[in-house]
């Protein structure tokens, strides 16, 4: 991906910066709405500024210390090691790892799973269907 400097030009991105670009747009607040910068610092204990957070997003600064990706790592509810994967739009793995860490973060979902966890496979199905004509009907609404 690439994106524009200041002046304009052209620059590609690093894996890090798309990670956590990646990982702002799919793990959510529970209101669904991206976390802040300082929400992040704030989460973090300090360990990462909201202005280093936004170097790293946006590429600026391309060299985290271990303790700024275990902090990062801490706060989206990912391991340290999705940091070293391959690009998340060739890691389904990656990709399964941020969506379980967002699933997390929002407690009406978990709440959901919890209380589907040991169903049977008939039962999981109808409330997998149900939950997708649910959507289809709050889609129609918006």
């Amino acid at each position: 991906m690439t994106e524009r400097s200041k002046n304009g030009a052209l620059r590609a991105r690093d894996d890090v910066s798309e990670k956590i670009d990646y990982l702002f747009r799919t793990v959510r607040r529970p209101d669904g709405r991206e976390y802040t910068y300082d929400e992040v610092q704030r989460g973090t204990e300090g360990r990462v500024s909201r202005s280093y957070v936004w170097k790293l997003r946006h590429g600026r600064n391309r060299n985290p210390s271990l303790d700024v990706i275990e902090a990062l790592s801490e706060f989206f509810n990912v391991p340290p090691s999705f940091f070293f994967c391959a690009p998340v739009d060739e890691d389904p793995q990656a990709r399964e790892t941020v969506e379980i860490a967002a699933l997390l973060q929002d407690e009406a979902a978990r709440r959901v799973a919890e209380r589907a966890r040991g169903l049977s496979t008939p039962s999981l199905q109808a409330v997998s269907s149900l939950i997708d004509n649910l959507r289809s009907i709050e889609n129609g609404r918006r």
